[in-house]
């Protein structure tokens, strides 16, 4: 969301979710006009207009000319002097129109995760009626993983085109991540001065913990848990789909208001009640883990374990401490990666009793060597 208003002041309710320069914030055109006058005497926060090296040395030139056009009188020294003024003052109006018009936005998925690239776009749209714009350089950072990438708009940008710039961003860390525009910079049309504006847009993304190699298998804890990778059909009362209805089906399947809805006879399939899938268990307690490496090891060993067996079916739902969560879609799969994107080790409150773990859940314990395992029914079944 934009940290400042179109008029350059705080707010806490933009009007759009684009951010602007914030020359014209009004609707009235004498307002527009006198804001136009004083922003460029004073700009807004933010906003600064500073020379570049080849602007130092112009103006220490013309600094010199017009020294030299008062102490001889000569007119070719002061008309000298003025074409030099003009082109300083004209440098400083023109960048300031290739600003005006133009809006951005930042463009990022809600998930990411870390040590894996992924897209950042910064969409710039210039909605001036003629005037194109040009040469705009965009300053992107990441506060939490501390990165930070510079984006050219090298082409021209016609009056009400967009275009997009790409970020390959690779987070260095998990949590809620910050993508933050911190700069733009303007050197046209001559590159005398540089016209920069701050902290305009942010965006806000979770990043999942990082996908690690891992070894599980439930064979070791005495007992079968799957029946094959899918949900099987069977007699149970655990609803997976309804279909249309097919000659020698049981009437006491039929789905009746299932079947009034669509006009057709609908059928329910069920799943077997002896299909059971795994139940995965986190307790962040600091005492457990006090190797906060070990600690980022079991978060990444919990997502990946129940990324994969969500993909074959076979997980059936997850707690962190006392707050259990079914896992029955892919939205619920997601919610649980978002916990453990800002999972932290946390002690429990004086007088609460510490959460105990499902006794056929997977459970994670520090292991040797800042190791994980990965336990259940008291037997070690995996290890990252």
């Amino acid at each position: 969301m934009p940290l400042i208003s179109q008029s350059g002041r705080d707010t806490t309710a933009p009007k759009v979710d684009w951010a602007d320069p914030g020359y014209f914030a009004g609707s009235s055109v004498v307002g527009n006009t006198v804001r136009v006058l004083v922003q460029l005497i004073s700009p807004p926060r933010g906003h600064r207009t500073v020379p570049t090296k080849t602007g130092t040395m112009l103006i220490v030139i013309t600094i010199g000319v017009g020294t030299a056009a008062f102490n001889t009188g000569q007119n070719i020294l002061y008309l000298g002097l003025s074409m030099m003024l003009s082109t300083l003052l004209v440098s400083g109006l023109l960048s300031w129109i290739n600003f005006k018009g133009c809006r951005w936005r930042v463009e990022a998925g809600r998930h990411y995760r870390v040590d894996e690239e992924s897209p950042v776009y910064l969409e710039i749209e210039n909605t001036k009626r003629w005037l194109p714009s040009y040469d705009l350089m965009f300053t992107l950072s990441a506060v939490l993983s501390q990165v930070k990438q510079e984006l050219f708009l090298n082409s021209r940008l016609d009056s009400h085109e967009k275009t997009r710039l790409l970020w390959e961003f690779v987070p260095r860390q998990r949590g809620e991540e910050t993508i933050r525009l911190e700069g733009l910079l303007s050197r046209y049309p001559f590159g005398f001065l540089k016209k920069t504006i701050r902290d305009s847009y942010e965006r806000k993304v979770t990043v999942w913990p990082a996908r690690i190699p891992y070894q599980f298998s439930a064979s070791k804890a005495g007992r079968r848990w799957l029946y094959g990778h899918h949900r099987q059909k069977g007699e149970g009362v655990e609803l997976i789909h309804v279909r249309g209805y097919r000659s020698g089906d049981p009437l006491r399947r039929i789905h009746w208001k299932a079947s009034a809805k669509l006009g057709s006879l609908q059928v329910r399939e069920t799943e077997q009640e002896h299909h059971q899938a795994f139940a995965l268990f986190v307790d962040p307690s600091p005492h457990l883990w006090t190797d906060p490496a070990q600690f980022e090891t079991m978060c990444s060993f919990a997502a990946s374990l129940a990324e994969d067996l969500f993909q074959h079916d076979q997980l059936r739902s997850v707690q962190v401490a006392g707050s259990r969560q079914k896992i029955g879609s892919i939205d619920d799969l997601y919610l649980f990666l978002d916990t453990l994107s800002t999972l932290q080790r946390e002690s429990h409150n004086p007088g609460d009793e510490p959460a105990a773990a499902p006794p056929d859940a997977v459970t994670f314990t520090p292991g040797p060597d800042k190791t994980v395992n990965a336990n259940m029914e008291g037997q070690h079944v995996g290890q990252a």
